[in-house]
Order: C-alpha cells, then structure tokens, then sequence
C-alpha cells in the first residue's frame, strides 16, 4: 500500500532527492519512516478539512448532490494538505541541513588542530584522527567514529573523508577535507598542513562575523521597517477607512444629488461615501500584507548576515507573529483614542 502511494505521488527522482536531504539533515529517519508519517499527517489533515468545510457546504443542498460535495470538500482537502505538509517537510530538512552544517564548522578548528597536535606527537593521520575526538566536538565526534570503523575494516583513508565531507553542506569542510587528502597523498609534512588548514578554517570565521557585524544596519532598518513601521502604518489607515466610512455614511446627499449638483470635474454629489473599500477586506489585506513583509525580511535579513536564507526560517514564524500583534495592539489602541471621532 506505501509503496504504491509512494509511486503515486512521488517520481524516483524526487524520492532519491529526499533520501540524500535526509542524509545530510542528519534526522535517524529512514525515508519509508517519513513517507509514512507524513501520509497519516496529510490524511488526517484532509479529514479536518472536510470536517470543517464539508457541513457548511452541504446546508441547504439536495441529497443527491451531498455525496459529490463531500467528495470533491474532501479531494480539495488532500491536496492543499498535501502541499502544506510537503512545503513544511521541505522547510525542515533543510533547515536541520544548515543547522547541522554550522554546528559541525563551529567545532572544525579546533579538531583539526588536536589532530595535527597528535600527528606532531608522531601518530599516523588515522590515529590522529581517532584521538582527537572529544565530546564538545558533538556532531563531528560521531562521524570521525564512523571514519575510523570504516578505516579499521579496510576501507581506504581518502574514500572515507570524501564521503564525510559529502554530509554536509558545506564548502569549507569539502575545501579542508581535498587539502588534507592532496597532502596526504603527495607525502610531506601533514602536521603542518593540518595546522595551517585549522587556521584558515578559523581566520575564515573570523572574517564572516566581521561581515556580519558590519551590515547590522542594514538588519536594523529591515526589522524596524517590516515588524514596527509596516505595523503602526497599517493600523493607522485601518483606523482612517472606519472614520471615513462612518462620517460618509452619515451625510445625506439626497437633496443635492437630486438637484443635479456636482463638484469641480463633474464628479457627482451621490457618489460620495458609496462603494468604499469595507474595513473587515482592508484588516484581511492589512493581515496578508504583513506577513508577506515579516516572512520577507526575515529572508533579507539572513541573507545580509549569514548570506543564507535557510539561517533565517526560524525567525519567520517570530517576525509574523511580532508583526501581527502589533498591528492589533496598535488598532485596539488608537480605536480607544479616536473613539469620539466620525460619532
């Protein structure tokens, strides 16, 4: 049965690339493990849906067309289910990717250079490699351990640091790794070269914060325009379109209209305070709007300061939510202090 819907909805391309995002993210999940649970999720999802949606269609409808109302609630269901659980499985691979990736450069360094200390103390590089290990290494603990099995059963050195390096992704790690394998195989002093890589593994870190802390300006500006101006702005037009819509629905124009009066341009009296835009459609689009800013420039943001957009999906549900809750703050707070206005 998995494996049939497995076969529906997904093509062998794309199950292949879910299996290598799996890989790299990190998550001890096997890809059935995932499909599965994310059937039942989607499943689950489409029966709310039709809960939800479907009594509401059906009021008032022949029992006739019931069955087909409640089919098509509950297909229409399914698939928007189905994207949103594909879109959220999507957001969190590749967010444990990144995650997973900077945790593992955080520590390289240093582990690089307790290997080259090892090498100079006249160990070979697969020893040095095992010694160095520690538990504040966390993540790279784990995979040097993997390394040193598979070079303990016979499997050759570079083979095995190549498809470390190919977890993750991460340009400077796959860099390290060609170097320490280049010198490997050309001979040489290796010690040296480990050191030299740890260092400018560490000068490459140093130069990013630099980077990073030179455009936090440009953060600020971004933040304070999407989560503070964008809010208090679309509060005070919401505000604006219910006094106007109130003092224009109390003018009575009857009289003038009739007599043919109109303004400068031969615009006519009875046209005014007709066909306003409703306050509850500009809320909802006030509401789009500033999510659509805060999901936004929670991007921008992270791409100005870790030049990856994957370093900010943990802020977007915290800039909507900031964004969100200050436009109804600010609307709650200025219909208290224009209260007297438009009455």
């Amino acid at each position: 049965m998995i494996e049939s819907l497995e076969k529906l909805f997904l093509s062998k391309s794309l199950a292949e690339k879910i299996k290598y995002a799996l890989l790299k993210s990190g998550i001890k999940l096997s890809f059935e493990s995932l499909f599965k649970r994310a059937m039942v999720m989607i499943f689950i999802l489409s029966i709310l849906g039709l809960i939800i949606f479907g009594s509401g269609a059906i009021k008032g409808q022949s029992a006739v067309k019931i069955p087909l109302i409640l089919l098509s609630t509950w297909v229409i269901s399914f698939f928007v289910s189905l994207i949103i659980i594909a879109g959220l499985t999507f957001i969190v691979l590749n967010f444990k990717r990144y995650q997973r990736t900077k945790k593992l450069e955080a520590v390289l360094s240093d582990y690089l250079q307790l290997v080259s200390a090892n090498l100079g103390a006249g160990m070979p590089i697969d020893q040095a490699l095992w010694y160095a290990i520690r538990d504040r290494f966390e993540i790279i603990s784990e995979e040097m351990e993997l390394v040193a099995k598979k070079t303990m059963s016979g499997e050759d050195l570079n083979a095995a640091l190549t498809e470390f390096a190919e977890h993750y992704d991460s340009e400077l790690l796959k860099r390290s790794m060609i170097l320490l394998i280049e010198g490997l195989e050309a001979g040489g002093e290796v010690a040296v070269l480990v050191n030299t890589i740890a260092w400018n593994v560490r000068e490459t870190q140093i130069l990013k914060k630099e980077i990073s802390s030179d455009v936090v300006t440009y953060s600020i500006f971004i933040g304070f325009a999407s989560l503070v101006a964008a809010p208090l702005l679309f509060a005070l037009s919401f505000r604006i379109n219910i006094i106007m819509g109130t003092i224009l629905s109390k003018i009575d124009l009857k009289g003038a209209s009739a007599g043919g009066a109109t303004l400068a341009g031969g615009i006519s009296l009875s046209n005014i305070g007709g066909g306003g835009l409703p306050s509850s459609d500009f809320k909802t689009f006030a509401l789009i709007s500033l999510g659509l800013t805060a999901l936004i420039s929670a991007m921008l943001i992270s791409v100005v300061r870790e030049g990856s957009i994957k370093a900010g999906l943990k802020y977007i549900p915290l800039f909507v939510i900031i964004a969100i809750l200050l436009f109804l703050s600010a609307s709650a707070i200025m219909s208290t202090l224009f209260a007297g206005i438009g009455l």
